[in-house]
């Protein structure tokens, strides 16, 4: 059993190789609750149970530890669909069934609390820090769009998509599915949808978006060039 004064110490002393994983989830929590510019690193290291100056030894600013919590609970998610991109590139998967799956795990995860916290900071407060935005803008959503338009750019090339512009239409795509899931969030805003599951919205939305890249039976593959 742990001796009493074990048990009491704070948890940067007892877990240190846990410290910046507790920093950045402590910052998550208060830049969700307090905004990026609101939040102090008092609070965000009373929360992560370390000292303030504790913070400092792994991250030299507000602004450097907002860059970790982006990578920590978004660019990781990235990060493990581009891979799994990379295996439905030389596999059998049709190019229709391997966006619908890309549709359905981005659905999954732009309705996650993390996502949605994300999403307002992002909106509400990013366009005051430029660094940032164009730090989120390049590693996060020009990722995300360039990993749907490789998808989409496969499948015109295998001939399973009528042509178009790639980035263009994965741009498309992504406005859909964060709209949509914004407002599902705020469903009591929006009487239309106050009824539909989340499943029914997600599956409207793939179809909508499949009737427009996949050619219709028989006709063959498109002659129109992007």
């Amino acid at each position: 059993m742990a001796s009493c004064a074990e048990a009491s110490a704070p948890r940067w002393r007892r877990l240190p190789e846990a410290r910046p994983g507790q920093i950045i989830d402590a910052a998550f929590e208060v830049f969700s609750d307090q905004g990026l510019g609101g939040a102090r690193l008092d609070e965000i290291a009373r929360r992560a149970g370390v000292s303030k100056g504790t913070i400092y030894l792994y991250f030299s600013s507000k602004e450097e530890l907002f860059r970790a919590v982006v990578e920590s609970k978004v660019i990781t998610v990235i990060e493990a669909a581009e891979q799994d991109a990379q295996r439905s590139a030389t596999s059998e998967l049709s190019a229709a069934d391997d966006l619908r799956r890309t549709m359905v795990r981005n659905w999954e995860y732009l309705r996650s609390g993390t996502y949605l916290a994300m999403h307002r900071l992002v909106h509400s407060e990013l366009h005051h820090f430029p660094d940032l935005m164009r730090y989120y803008g390049d590693e996060v959503i020009e990722r995300s769009l360039r990993l749907t338009a490789s998808i989409i750019s496969r499948g015109i090339t295998r001939g399973e998509f009528l042509a178009s512009e790639p980035l263009a239409t994965a741009r498309i795509i992504s406005a859909m599915l964060i709209t949509h899931a914004v407002w599902h969030d705020r469903r009591n805003l929006y009487r239309s949808s106050i009824h539909a599951s989340p499943d029914v919205v997600r599956d409207t939305i793939i179809d909508f978006a499949l009737r427009g890249l996949v050619p219709p039976a028989g006709g063959g593959r498109s002659s129109t060039q992007p």
